[in-house]
């Protein structure tokens, strides 16, 4: 039966603390909300999940009954995708992302690295880059877990202008996760992403540093050092 975390907050903590990526990806949403905005997160027999705007993240291991239940779910509450890193869901299979993890050397930082200044203009810079993003939603959730200390947003400037940069999350004590790796036009095909998620590795090298990618960006990652370790499936209806 699926309930709100609130209601049965142990087992919703046991499920994404013992989860896949995507359970971890949870986690850093669960906490950054201080455990006390949890309208969001839900737990089912043996799985848990996440509803954003009409995105459903789930993890864990649900049987065929929970899984019609969950599906029901997202009727009733208009859930257009589903993420997940189930084998199979009843669903079209819209996407899927490579979880790429770095296995290479520890690269240098950057001297010039610009972390946590100027949030607003680095998410505004974001959504310049990325199709389909919303400012307020991006802002108040990595505000939120920059606030409490689990994201870091990293970017480099030239000409007095953002170049390029990416956001790093805390996906629990051993891995950091990157996301929103994003350079300007103009500046593209200079190093500078690579630059960026060199200074990131470099900040996290007792830890594990992981990101997901399409298809046409896995031979770029692949030269930085990277390696596929498992697939993330997007279902859309």
């Amino acid at each position: 039966m699926i309930t709100n975390a609130t209601e049965n907050t142990e087992k919703f903590e046991k499920i994404i603390n013992n989860s896949d990526f995507l359970g971890k990806k949870i986690l850093a949403d669960y906490i950054s909300h201080q455990l006390k905005e949890t309208n969001s997160f839900y737990v089912g027999d043996n799985t848990a999940f996440m509803l954003s705007g009409t995105n459903l993240t789930l993890c864990g291991n649900p049987s065929a009954d929970e899984l019609e239940e969950i599906l029901m779910f997202c009727n009733f509450c208009g859930v257009k995708s589903i993420e997940s890193q189930i084998p199979r869901l009843p669903m079209n299979i819209d996407k899927v992302l490579h979880i790429m993890e770095y296995a290479g050397d520890i690269p240098e930082k950057q001297q010039d690295m610009i972390v946590n200044d100027d949030n607003y203009s680095f998410v505004k810079f974001c959504c310049s880059n990325f199709h389909n993003l919303s400012f307020d939603i991006v802002y108040s959730n990595f505000t939120r877990k920059i606030n409490k200390g689990i994201s870091d947003i990293c970017y480099l400037k030239r000409n007095g202008k953002i170049a390029s940069g990416a956001i790093s999350t805390e996906y629990g004590a051993d891995t950091v996760y990157i996301t929103f790796v994003s350079t300007a036009a103009e500046y593209r095909n200079q190093g500078l992403a690579a630059k960026v998620i060199g200074h990131i590795i470099a900040e996290n090298a007792d830890k594990k540093v992981i990101l997901k990618c399409e298809d046409a960006l896995k031979p770029f990652y692949e030269k930085l050092g990277f390696k596929a370790v498992g697939t993330v499936k997007l279902y859309k209806e």
